[in-house]
């Protein structure tokens, strides 16, 4: 599991504030509350307030998405590893060639020379930093769209449920303790993963015409 996704979920979910509303959220989150397991979920009888909870370390290891995420991820980091170990070797290849003809060059030509291996060694250096912004910002651009698929999610299934608050538990947080009736997780990420596999899908059916 990617432990910067991971930290990302923890914040996202302690606390997601949703008013209940007209019943005109998407289709997708009213069929997800409409399958929540067999068990119901209890509500809580404050005056007219509705919580429930998702198990963030659950959803982390669970949904898809995270999972593709990472070994995209992955796949890039092991990219720019071989890109890197390329223009290493080369480097040290154009190192030692010098140290074998440096006898026969006059300080001049060995001046030039050590010139050129210092502007590519430079080169390198530059280039590896680049490559290390540019996973970053692959890193940060897929937590911010599974964030922002989870919040929106989040935020549709509340309304069409009417939960006032779903809170974001791991035992380890603020919220120490909660009767387990308050679980939604699997409903969440069952749903969660159902809309993705379509989109999958779609996109792959897309990319064949």
């Amino acid at each position: 599991m990617n432990t910067k996704l991971i930290s990302y979920v923890a914040s996202l979910l302690l606390i997601v504030g949703m008013t209940a509303c007209e019943s005109g959220a998407s289709d997708d989150a009213t069929t997800a509350g409409n399958s929540a397991d067999q068990t119901p979920i209890k509500e809580v009888n404050t005056g007219t307030m509705k919580f429930a909870y998702v198990n963030t370390d659950s959803l982390s290891n669970r949904y898809e998405m995270i999972k593709d995420f990472e070994e995209e991820i992955l796949q890039e980091r092991l990219e720019m590893e071989s890109q890197l170990q390329g223009m290493v070797r080369s480097l040290e290849k154009d190192y030692t060639d010098a140290q074998a003809g440096a006898a026969g060059l006059s300080d001049e030509a060995l001046a030039i020379l050590q010139q050129k291996l210092g502007q590519k060694e430079q080169q390198v250096m530059q280039q590896k930093s680049q490559m290390e912004e540019r996973l970053m910002r692959s890193e940060r651009d897929k937590t911010g769209r599974y964030l922002d698929r989870v919040q929106n999610f989040l935020t549709e299934y509340g309304t069409a449920e009417g939960y006032d608050i779903v809170y974001g538990f791991n035992g380890l947080n603020n919220v120490l303790f909660i009767d387990k009736a308050y679980d939604i997780t699997d409903a969440v990420v069952d749903s969660l993963n159902s809309i993705y596999a379509r989109e999958k899908a779609e996109t792959a059916l897309e990319s064949e015409k």
